[in-house]
This record gives structure tokens, sequence and C-alpha cells, in this order.
């Protein structure tokens, strides 16, 4: 493995740009879908039960006709024996999908319902376009589903495909406002 690729997996730094400090390497979330207006607060799961109209909650979101759960890009690091960039993203799916999880969320069993058709609706990386077709995949015991991209000539799914080199996962964080060479150049 890359000697400073293994720094940044390793050992704890402070991001120069937000202060931030990291023991490991970081994981994005976005905090909402990107359709979603920053005005909206993000409450309890408990609201998507209680409440009619639009809401937003940790983990679910309905906004007008639009349905989104919380899911996971997992992104492999490339000459590292298992290591994922991972990024917290919403997942669009059908209204019909959305209820589905929503009866089997508390008793964690959305495992279930399998593999489903999904639209990733952050854009990553940043001014990348609309969304983007993907097939989201439930996983066991309350993890959250993971999406995996659909288009095969995104820059996404080639970076599912092959993985990320450090350089290219660098500047990926970076247009996220994050200095994070700095975790990994500095001693």
């Amino acid at each position: 493995m890359d000697p400073l690729l293994a720094r940044m997996l390793t050992s704890s730094r402070q991001c120069r740009c937000c202060g931030a400090t990291f023991a490991e390497l970081l994981s994005l979330s976005c905090d909402r879908p990107d359709i979603v207006p920053a005005d909206l607060p993000v409450q309890d799961n408990t609201a998507v039960f209680a409440t009619e109209g639009d809401v937003l909650t940790e983990d679910f979101c309905r906004f007008g006709s639009l349905r989104f759960l919380r899911a996971v890009l997992a992104i492999p690091i490339a000459d590292t024996a298992d290591e994922e960039f991972i990024l917290g993203t919403w997942a669009g799916v059908s209204e019909e999908v959305f209820d589905d999880y929503l009866d089997l969320f508390e008793l964690r069993e959305t495992e279930g319902l399998g593999s489903l058709p999904a639209w990733l609706s952050n854009q990553i990386p940043p001014e990348s376009g609309g969304p983007l077709a993907c097939m989201l995949h439930m996983r066991p015991e309350g993890q959250y589903p993971e999406l995996q991209v659909s288009e095969v000539n995104h820059d996404l799914a080639r970076m599912q495909e092959l993985g990320i080199g450090l350089e290219e996962l660098l500047g990926f964080l970076h247009s996220y406002g994050h200095d994070l060479a700095s975790l990994v150049y500095d001693a």
C-alpha cells in the first residue's frame, strides 16, 4: 500500500480548512437530497409517521410527490485490501418502495426487499449533473442500503468498479471543500 495512503487511513490529522480532526479516512454525508430546500428542518425519524406533507428526517424524506431514503455509496480505495470511501447519500425511490421500507424499518428487516431501482439524489461530485440511475441493495441488520451506479459510463460507476487512487480521492474530497492533502503530506 502507498505509504501516504496508509498514513491517511491510520493516523489522526486535522483538516486545515474546517479544523476537523480525523482519526481515519473521512466519509462524507449529504444532509438532504439536493432538491430539498435548506430551510426544511431535519426532524427525528418518528416525524415521517406523524407528519403529513413535506418532512425530512435523519433517514427519510417526503417532498411533494418525491420519496427518498438514506443510503450509502461505497467507493473502493485502489491498492488496499478492503478499504472503502463511504458517501452518505440519498436515494430517490417510488412511493411503493418508500412505504414498504418504512413498514420494515423498525423491525430491521429491510433486507427482504432485495435490490430495487433508485436514483442517486445528490450530485457527486458537486456540479456533476442531475439524478443518476442506480440499484439500491438492501443490507442486513438495519444497515443503510447501498447504491450501485447503473450508468456504466459515469465516473462514479468506474470508481465503484475499479476503485479510486490517492490523488483522485484527494481531488474528490477537495471538491467538497476539504484540504485533506494536509492529512497525508504533512508530518
